[in-house]
């Protein structure tokens, strides 16, 4: 099997199944006849820019990029926030939005997604996402907008 027919396997496995877990992944793609280590499960998952993201009853599961949208509709920018962000802050054109751990990309995801005007882009770490606004308006409103979602 080349790597493009098991990067598109796992992208099937992705849609179809409510995966959260890479060892569960490689259970899936060993119960298809592909046996895979670890780490190369890792570099495919991020060669299909795959990320995880946790559910409103808490779990984790396994998204693939451009499924951001559907996401979002589903579950709301509002509640992502209340489930996965624990405060804000801004500083000039920089937007800080403090997440539970492991979160932090799964939100920069909903916002690049999500028509944010005045929002240029996000860096997103393990808890801590940085929004680069247009100006410190823009911050302060923003700022203001998110601490909205988590009352």
């Amino acid at each position: 099997m080349t790597r493009k027919q098991r990067l598109d396997m796992i992208a099937g496995l992705l849609s179809d199944e409510h995966t959260g877990s890479q060892l569960k992944l490689q259970e899936l793609l060993e119960e298809r006849g592909v046996v895979v280590s670890q780490s190369s499960l890792s570099r495919d998952l991020n060669a299909l820019g795959a990320f995880r993201m946790q559910t409103q009853d808490g779990s984790f599961v396994y998204r693939l990029a451009g499924e951001e949208r559907r996401i979002e509709t589903s579950l709301g920018i509002k509640r992502r926030f209340q489930i996965s962000v624990t405060g804000v802050a801004s500083s000039g054109n920089i937007v800080i939005v403090y997440t539970n751990p492991a979160e932090a990309q799964a939100i920069a995801r909903v916002l690049d997604c999500t028509d944010v005007d005045g929002l240029l882009g996000t860096v997103a770490g393990d808890n801590t996402v940085m929004c680069v606004v247009s100006d410190e308006g823009t911050a302060i409103q923003l700022r203001g907008i998110f601490n909205g979602y988590l009352e």
